[in-house]
């Protein structure tokens, strides 16, 4: 099991209640997303609209664009993005990612 169920369901909550907040795509994404000619691609600063999980597979997930105003979604893991320093939820989302990259690394994947 890669996240701890009862920290990652009071984080999951806690982020929830604080959408939306903004968050920057980090570098490695950002060219991923490029390369699959997906929308957006090229902004570095997204807004959190949502949030749900996506089990041990994919973790916290944030919804960056909504469906319904651009006819696509948009989502990603947490693990992929950063929010401001200044967010009073940015040391828990720091240790959420910094536990989950570390098991992820155990298991041989990224």
């Amino acid at each position: 099991m890669l996240d701890n169920p009862e920290k990652t369901t009071r984080l999951l909550a806690a982020l929830k209640v604080a959408a939306p907040f903004d968050v920057e795509l980090a570098p490695s994404l950002i060219e991923y997303l490029q390369a699959e000619n997906v929308a957006d691609a090229d902004r570095m600063h997204h807004v959190v609209w949502d949030l749900s999980y996506a089990g041990d597979e994919g973790g916290i997930i944030c919804h960056l664009s909504r469906s319904e105003e651009t006819g696509r979604a948009l989502v990603v893991s947490l693990t992929h993005v950063r929010v401001p320093r200044s967010m009073p939820l940015a040391a828990a989302v720091l240790d959420y990612q910094k536990h989950r990259v570390k098991k992820l690394k155990k298991q041989g994947r990224r």
